[in-house]
């Protein structure tokens, strides 16, 4: 036990520090974001809040030109400008839209942003016992090598979470009658609108999301499976 204690602290200091970080960071959103106002994608939203279940979602407009989205502990879901930017001059569908918040309240329901906090601290005890055994053997060397290890952990966990809120949202849009189509077509056109984006960066497994044509076929695969069997 007083072995483990040391490991024990650092994860407790890793969720401490979470949890402050995430007060920061969405005061921070809030601060610059605005409620989307628009009636067309509002309705959207409606229906999929409609089809999860739940009274309403909150989301909110983060002032940033690419195109993206993400969701709070608190329960917010945040898309950017420019995503919204792109619906109004006709490149982006509203349901192509709808999929990406889709996608976000599958990390709300299914616990992947408060779990973070969980998979962070981890990280760090991975690091500091794995650093600690390599650095009798490889001094300095060992720290980034126990660093890369848990970066390996990290992007894992966070590839497989994508994978889970792809699921989410493709059973969410096809009980809205929206269907899950738009949430692969939303997939690949981020390649166009953001060219590079999917050759950029590190390797495929290092990186914390899966590319974008492999999340497609998954998406159309599982719809395949499903069509027809919500109501």
């Amino acid at each position: 036990m007083i072995k483990l204690l040391p490991i024990l602290v650092v994860i407790l200091i890793g969720l401490v520090w979470w949890q402050i970080s995430a007060m920061t960071s969405g005061r921070a959103l809030r601060a610059q974001s605005r409620p989307l106002k628009n009636d067309q994608l509002e309705g959207l939203i409606g229906r999929l809040a409609d089809a999860a279940g739940v009274e309403g979602v909150r989301v909110r407009v983060l002032d940033a030109p690419m195109i993206n989205g993400l969701a709070t502990p608190s329960g917010d879901v945040y898309v950017t400008r420019g995503l919204v930017e792109h619906v109004r001059a006709g490149r982006i569908t509203g349901s192509e839209f709808a999929s990406v918040v889709a996608h976000e309240l599958g990390h709300l329901a299914l616990g992947h942003t408060k779990r973070r906090a969980i998979d962070m601290a981890v990280a760090q005890a991975v690091t500091m016992v794995v650093g600690g055994i390599l650095a009798r053997f490889v001094p300095f060397v060992g720290w980034y090598l126990a660093r890369a290890v848990s970066t390996l952990f990290v992007a894992s966990l966070s590839r497989k979470d994508e994978f889970e809120a792809d699921a989410y949202g493709t059973a969410l849009m096809i009980r809205s009658g929206l269907g899950a189509e738009p949430q692969a077509r939303m997939l690949e056109k981020l390649d166009k609108l953001t060219p590079g984006m999917a050759t950029a960066g590190p390797p495929s497994w290092l990186q914390s999301h899966p590319p974008v044509e492999d999340r497609a076929r998954v998406i159309r695969g599982n719809a395949g499976r499903w069509e027809g069997q919500t109501g």
